[in-house]
């Protein structure tokens, strides 16, 4: 048994100083710069679809708001018509468009809620981003100097 794991071992020390000669800091912190642009171009996209949704929202939200004060327009013109069935039917639409608006004000404000949440996590992805590219930078001129360095050795 002793000779398969030396042997094991001597295979897992050959495989992973290859890859330690393969593994290019620069390429690494390149890669890791190109996933987070791409996170960081989800991320612009998911604020904007949900900036969109909160504008619709706000919209249906004014609409069913406006409705209920034409409602109530109308239920007052009815009362002064003396036409208490359409008064009551209006009194009843009124309702409705209040309720709908009020549902619309809730959806509305939790969306808000969400798109306020998507836009910090976008700040720290563009924070950790510059952070990145700092690091990056860092460890292309440590490269370089230990090359220098050791050239001059």
């Amino acid at each position: 048994m002793s000779i398969f794991s030396r042997v094991r071992d001597l295979l897992s020390a050959n495989i992973n100083a290859m890859l330690d000669a393969a593994e290019d800091p620069e390429k690494m912190a390149d890669e890791y710069l190109r996933q987070l642009n791409n996170e960081l171009y989800e991320a612009k996209t998911s604020v904007a679809s949900a900036m969109a949704d909160a504008t619709k929202l706000n919209n249906k939200e004014a609409q069913y708001l406006a409705e209920t004060e034409q409602w109530s327009l109308k239920a007052e013109a009815a009362l002064r018509a003396n036409d208490e069935t359409l008064a009551k039917a209006a009194l009843s639409r009124k309702v409705q468009s209040q309720k709908l608006a009020q549902q619309y004000t809730q959806q509305s404000d939790a969306q808000d809620q969400q798109v306020e949440a998507l836009q910090q996590a976008l700040v720290q992805l563009e924070t950790r981003i510059a952070e990145t590219r700092g690091k990056g930078e860092l460890i292309v001129a440590k490269k370089n100097r230990a090359q220098t360095q050791e050239a001059m050795q």
